[in-house]
């Protein structure tokens, strides 16, 4: 079975934090994938856990330990950034329901 290398009591406080006050729900995962493995939770149970596949918590552990709290975070996305306003979104939301309605 495969666990992260026994985590400094430094990284565990880390984690902690970044489990309970991150944005990014994807960061809370990951490092509580990592809080869980600590404490000899196999990649299976995590994986479980989560509802993923026990691959995606393997890169996680990967990402973890080339690049430390930095390889929590999402790679950039190829492309144009999101607009800001979600004016888009808005836009083809209004247009889905306006859709809908002619449909009733």
């Amino acid at each position: 079975m495969r666990f992260i290398n026994k985590l400094a009591e430094e990284d565990v406080k880390k984690l902690w934090v970044m489990m309970q006050t991150s944005d990014t729900i994807r960061i809370r995962q990951r490092a509580h994938a990592l809080l869980l493995s600590n404490k000899k939770y196999s990649i299976d149970a995590i994986a479980d856990i989560f509802e993923v596949h026990r691959d995606t918590i393997s890169r996680w552990f990967v990402h973890w330990e080339e690049h430390g709290i930095e390889g929590l975070a999402d790679a950039p996305k190829p492309g144009r950034p999101r607009k800001k306003d979600g004016h888009v979104k808005k836009e083809r939301d209004y247009k889905l329901l306006s859709d809908l309605k002619l449909e009733e």
